[in-house]
């Protein structure tokens, strides 16, 4: 307890206050805590730390009379790092004051935080040991730890570089600079929403670039503040404080906005984290409740050039907190979806996903013609659209979703298949624990998209949901509505395999499936250029959609005229074309159309327009069987 009256009462007198009303206590489970010793009424401010006790990058670089200096590093190695790694001064700097301490102006600050000594207390995974940390393998808290120390490794060697002739820089190690790193990661606060750019104040000699340099530095968050007796405050997920900051000669400010009664712990708010984010920076984690759902599973993406500046055109795009650069990976948090009610198709669950996932998403799946669509409309956002299935762009949204469930199942397959023995130790539990939680939201959302995905890739799919063909189904379609055509076809594909009538598709997905998709989209081109009106009259999809089509494939393949295929697809395609056309001379003229134009329109749409799933044989010796084949969806604008 004299430590702890030694930390207020020093703080105290650099500027700083804790409320009569409020102690600090040790607490078995939280550590060093706040507690009301009476009632705390709503929008008190319950403690206040003074930028002169803070200690950061600004103290080292000693330009500013509001931030107090100290010990001075050589100025070749502020020089090099200031401009682009501020907060590794800050890293040297508190591993500066702990070697001074007692001399330190901060020591009895620094005292009472987890010391280098003893890095269990820090709690944090990054220092457990390595058959503590595999139990977080395959779980979103198992990157940022190995990307941590390699950041960290990468800073403290760029640092001690530039110590080389500094005294005592062998008393500068890593395990010190892990450290101080720790405390800055698991204690700091982010200088933009607490310090004024403009109250800076500037020594009568520094140079007032530094200034502009630091105000930037300062708007970006390129640093991170630590404010003594005020980062006591822990965190219970409840956002019931305002932070407060009165420019640059006043404190900053807790203020608790709900009350506290007497004897609770008072908590403060780091921010709207996930589970995933407080084990891997504070060492804990929360149980989700009815309300909140701490047990987010992150999804990243990192689309190309393009595709980021494809999604930056849409009027929903919303900038992120930080400029992104073109190659940035986007994190997006899933959260657990409700079970569907029975009979439901899921579309409206579509909203449980985070804003911007299935934007992004339907940008880079999109084909050149979907490219050229929402570069048109750019007040089109997928994930907004009441029919996301029904429109120009409904394959690109379909297979966004079967992309994000794709990454879910590898996801709980990299869990499951890292499984451990019975925990050992507390690390182990909460570990296991935090696992448990992440499974149960990978499975929840995995569960709702895997309905909705098996839904749409039946024959039985409702048509509110969305329309897909497999080339059975298209074959089908072509017998029913044009008879004669599809009975000469089928003779000639037969023929041609040495394969009885009727077909089995079967036969033909695994090496033909290409080739007769070609056929029958040249085929259906043909027939729709002959006659639109009777085209497929009870199939009122296929009319625009064949519209749209030849609006934007003509050109394109006229532009490249080259065959989207291999020779021996060519010549079977030959093959039955040229007797097609002599069978039936009124719907396929051969002097009316260049042919083999069409022929490669029709290899280029199969190569955009299709993607390959499993589908149920609805026919042959696989009749209700899911075979793999490629699949195209029929749309109307």
């Amino acid at each position: 307890m004299d430590r702890i009256e030694d930390l207020i009462k020093w703080a105290e007198a650099s500027g700083s206050h804790l409320h009569e009303d409020v102690e600090i206590y040790h607490d078995s489970v939280t550590g060093l805590s706040f507690r009301a010793k009476k009632p705390i009424p709503p929008n008190t401010t319950v403690v206040t730390s003074h930028h002169t006790s803070s200690l950061s990058y600004l103290n080292a670089v000693g330009t500013y009379s509001n931030f107090r200096p100290t010990k001075f590093f050589p100025v070749e190695f502020l020089q090099t790092l200031k401009k682009d790694d501020p907060n590794v001064i800050g890293y040297f700097f508190l591993m500066q004051q702990y070697l001074l301490r007692e001399q330190s102006l901060w020591w009895p600050y620094i005292r009472m935080l987890p010391q280098p000594d003893d890095p269990k207390n820090s709690g944090t995974p990054v220092w457990w040991p390595e058959e503590d940390q595999i139990f977080l393998t395959g779980t979103n808290a198992e990157p940022p730890l190995k990307k941590r120390v390699q950041i960290w490794e990468e800073q403290w060697r760029r640092g001690i570089s530039l110590l080389q002739d500094y005294p005592g820089h062998g008393d500068y190690t890593y395990l010190l600079f892990q450290w101080a790193a720790t405390i800055f990661d698991s204690r700091s606060f982010r200088p933009s929403l607490t310090i004024d750019p403009g109250g800076l104040v500037l020594n009568s000699s520094a140079d007032p670039a530094c200034q502009e340099l630091d105000q930037d530095h300062i708007r970006n968050d390129r640093f991170s503040m630590l404010y003594p007796l005020l980062d006591i405050g822990n965190h219970n997920g409840l956002n019931q404080v305002e932070w407060k900051v009165n420019g640059s000669a006043s404190p900053f400010e807790l203020v608790h906005t709900a009350g506290v009664p007497e004897g609770e712990q008072i908590y403060n708010f780091y921010g709207n984290k996930s589970n995933s984010e407080l084990l891997s920076g504070y060492g804990f984690i929360l149980p989700s409740t009815g309300v909140i759902n701490r047990d987010v599973v992150h999804l990243k993406l990192k689309p190309d050039a393009d595709r980021f500046e494809l999604r930056k055109t849409q009027r929903c795009y919303v900038p992120p907190f930080k400029p992104a650069q073109p190659d940035e990976e986007f994190m997006f948090g899933i959260e657990a979806i409700p079970s569907p009610e029975q009979g439901d198709t899921g579309l409206p669950a579509l909203a449980c996903f985070p804003e911007g996932l299935l934007d992004l998403l339907c940008c880079i799946m999109a084909n050149n013609r979907e490219r050229s669509y929402l570069l048109q409309h750019p007040e089109i956002c997928p994930q907004k659209l009441s029919k996301p299935f029904q429109g120009p762009v409904s394959r690109a949204i379909f297979e966004g979703i079967r992309n994000i469930n794709m990454k879910l199942a590898y996801d709980i397959q990299r869990i499951e298949n890292n499984d451990h023995n019975v925990p050992q130790n507390d690390n182990q539990s909460l570990a296991l624990t935090y696992r448990l939680g992440q499974l149960s939201t990978l499975k929840s959302a995995s569960s709702y998209l895997t309905n909705l995905t098996n839904q749409a890739l039946s024959p039985a799919a409702p048509p509110s949901l969305i329309h897909l063909l497999s080339i059975e189904r298209a074959y089908n379609l072509l017998a029913e509505y044009h008879p004669a055509i599809s009975h000469t076809v089928l003779r000639l594909i037969s023929e041609d395999q040495d394969e009885p009538v009727p077909l089995d598709w079967s036969v033909f997905i695994e090496d033909w499936n290409k080739t007769y998709w070609i056929l029958w989209v040249y085929i259906v081109y043909l027939v729709y250029e002959n006659d639109n009106t009777s085209f497929f009259p009870e199939y009122p999809k296929l009319a625009p959609w064949m519209g749209s089509i030849k609006a934007f494939y003509e050109p394109a393949s006229t532009s490249t005229n080259v065959f989207q295929g291999a020779k021996d697809e060519l010549t079977a395609l030959a093959t039955v074309t040229t007797q097609l056309h002599d069978l039936h001379p009124g719907i396929f003229p051969s002097l009316q159309k260049d042919t083999n134009l069409v022929q490669n329109m029709a290899s280029l749409v199969v190569r955009e327009e299709m993607f390959v799933a499993e589908y149920e044989m609805l026919g042959g010796v696989a009749k209700g069987e899911k075979r793999e084949q490629m699949l195209l969806c029929v749309w109307e604008e």
